[in-house]
């Protein structure tokens, strides 16, 4: 890697707070794959927050993408993580 240059994850996590305990993940899904965004949901429930959510992976270039898609649906709720690449 050249000098100066940062390396970029792969992958970043969202996770998405759902109105309730029985909202479909599907709605999520559907919402990122029309936009051709890969997503992979890793887990569910109230073990990552206090609220009913969703834990999805989507590729780091496409992260803000994803966010915006993601509210402008709906899903007000919305953080993201991703590792640290140094």
């Amino acid at each position: 890697m050249e000098q100066g240059m940062t390396r970029q994850p792969w992958h970043a996590f969202l996770v998405i707070g759902l109105a309730g305990e029985n909202e479909p993940v599907c709605r999520i899904t559907d919402v990122l794959e029309r936009q051709d965004i890969p997503i992979e949901v890793i887990g569910r429930g109230r073990q990552f927050r206090r609220v009913p959510s969703v834990v999805v992976r989507v590729p780091y270039q496409r992260l803000a993408e994803a966010m915006l898609a993601l509210e402008l649906h709906g899903f007000a709720d919305v953080i993201a993580y991703h590792a640290r690449e140094d």
